[in-house]
């Protein structure tokens, strides 16, 4: 339910959104050597991650339905009332999530090989989820157990999988063929829970990031092309993601006003 976000890109140069092996621009364009030899882009320009938008007409029409219609008169107005609860029971939500968030990094990281992250992870969970109560408190961060977070769409990343056709699903917002695959192996376990219990936890996840992108909102409201800048920044983070998990040393993508807490909410 991430469709809310955007970026300007004005011609940045920055190698962290993209692979060891790509080329970096100066638009936001970047291709990969690798693919563009080998023709992987069916003459469509390659984006951040080598993704290709070859569905834009219909991902035109998702953004439409997701900004102008369900953002517009459903989801911005409860995130503004959502923003208006008290700090607590906003940072309740936001850690239970976590908590949840935790189980799938335990999991995850050891498909990387970072197994002390894993066992760290673990143990955020089993602090949180008891002591924490449920995971309302992050008690384990006030110990000083910072938290190790990966997800599966990361890992693909890491494993060399490019990012594909970026989708703009409506209701469910952007995502790309790398993510959709990862956050499908990362909601297995709600496979197995009741459906109302996954339409809550999909409400609050979409809520709570929303909510947090309130201060941001100029950015899409006064763009020019919300759907390319939306699409473009996306794209962009997510390959800096995999970079970061990856260590490639290189500069963050970031302006003036896009704060840490913008950046860290686009991954859900």
């Amino acid at each position: 339910m991430y469709f809310y976000i955007t970026g300007a890109c004005p011609g940045w140069c920055c190698k962290s959104n993209v692979t060891a092996s790509d080329k970096c621009s100066k638009s936001p364009r970047q291709t990969s050597v690798q693919n563009s030899e080998k023709s992987y882009n069916y003459g469509y320009s390659l984006l951040a991650g080598s993704a290709i938008d070859s569905l834009e007409r219909a991902n035109r029409g998702g953004f439409y339905l997701n900004y102008d219609i369900f953002d517009s008169y459903l989801l911005r107005p409860v995130a503004h009332g959502y923003a208006a609860l008290p700090v607590f029971v906003q940072d309740g939500v936001g850690n239970f999530l976590t908590n949840i968030d935790d189980v799938t990094s335990t999991v995850d990281n050891i498909f990387v090989l970072r197994f002390k992250d894993s066992l760290t992870s673990l143990s955020r969970v089993l602090i949180n989820s008891t002591i924490g109560i449920g995971g309302l408190f992050d008690v384990a961060g006030s110990f000083g157990i910072e938290r190790k977070p990966m997800s599966m769409a990361t890992v693909f990343g890491i494993w060399g999988q490019q990012q594909g056709p970026y989708l703009m699903i409506p209701v469910y917002g952007p995502t790309t063929g790398r993510a959709l695959q990862g956050n499908t192996i990362d909601s297995a376990p709600f496979f197995f829970t009741p459906w109302y219990v996954n339409a809550v936890h999909f409400a609050l996840s979409g809520i709570h990031a929303r909510a947090a992108l309130i201060e941001q909102e100029g950015l899409v409201d006064n763009a020019i092309d919300p759907y390319v800048q939306t699409r473009d920044f996306y794209l962009m983070y997510q390959q800096g993601q995999v970079n970061k998990a990856m260590g490639i040393d290189a500069p963050v993508l970031k302006e003036e006003n896009l704060d840490d807490e913008f950046l860290d909410e686009i991954d859900g």
